[in-house]
Parts: C-alpha cells; sequence; structure tokens
C-alpha cells in the first residue's frame, strides 16, 4: 500500500514540476487542488488502511457527499455576493427573502456532510475506521496548513 502512495505522490510531484511559467494561473491553481486532492486521497487511504475493493466502494460514497457539499456551499457563496452587490439598495422583504435562502442553504450544507451521512459510510469502512477518518481528515488539513505557512515564510508564493 504504502509503495502505491509513494508512487502517487512522485506522479503528481512531476506533474506539478512540468507546469512552466508561462501556464495560466488557472491551470496552475486547477492543477494544485488536484495535487492535493490526490495527497489527501493518499493519506485518507493509508490511514484508513483500505483495501483496493473497499477503496473501490468507499471513495465513490464519500466523493459524492464530497461535491454535494461543495455544490451547496458554492450557492450559498453566489447569493452571498449576489445580495452583496444590492444590500444597500435592498428591501426589508428582500433581506428577510435572502436570509431564509442563505439559512436554508446552510441546512443543506450541515445535512450534507458526512458526518450526518456516516450509515452509508459505516456499512463500508466500519465505524472506528470512520473515526479515524474524521481524525486523517483533520490532520490532513492541519498538514497542508503548516506546509503553507512554512512555504509562506520562506517567501515562496
Amino acid at each position: 500500500m504504502k509503495k502505491y502512495i509513494l508512487i502517487i505522490a512522485v506522479l503528481i510531484s512531476t506533474i506539478g514540476m512540468a507546469q512552466g511559467p508561462e501556464g495560466d494561473r488557472d491551470d496552475h491553481r486547477r492543477m494544485n487542488k488536484e495535487k492535493i486532492e490526490a495527497l489527501a486521497v493518499a493519506y485518507i487511504t493509508e490511514q484508513l488502511e483500505l483495501t483496493p475493493d473497499e477503496a473501490g466502494k468507499f471513495w465513490p460514497v464519500f466523493n459524492k457527499l464530497r461535491e454535494k457539499r461543495h455544490d451547496l456551499e458554492r450557492k450559498k457563496k453566489a447569493l452571498i455576493r449576489e445580495m452583496e452587490a444590492k444590500i444597500d439598495t435592498m428591501s426589508n422583504s428582500e433581506a428577510t427573502n435572502y436570509v431564509s435562502e442563505i439559512t436554508d442553504l446552510d441546512n443543506q450544507i450541515h445535512a450534507s456532510s458526512y458526518e450526518q451521512n456516516n450509515a452509508e459510510i459505516i456499512k463500508i469502512i466500519g465505524a472506528k475506521r470512520f473515526l479515524k477518518l474524521m481524525k486523517a481528515e483533520m490532520d490532513f488539513r492541519k498538514k497542508m496548513l503548516k506546509e503553507y505557512k512554512e512555504r509562506r515564510g520562506r517567501g515562496r508564493p
């Protein structure tokens, strides 16, 4: 399993080096996002000690839940940007509608979290590894933030 993770990490890093300075900024961001997602998949797979069969069942369910949540968060951000543009000219009833829509999206975001849909994931990986999943995600985020801060401290963007 560790061999596969190492291979994935090497492939991702070589893809990142292939990007020249003339690369488009959006392409660079997309590649960085893909790189981080691949590292997260490798890290979580390793921490949960998923077999290939379990990984084949787990990742589609996990990714579907995560994508649903991201879609709802994008909708909320778009609604907030729309509201910000109109805030000085809107009526109280329009403001009430925005509050209602934002609250509804917040509720949907909360309901879409994998913690709320844990039964489906627990069927695949079990309760103990579900807890490990929660810990692995937090640990990965901490590692990424630490790496980001270290790079910023060295003067690298």
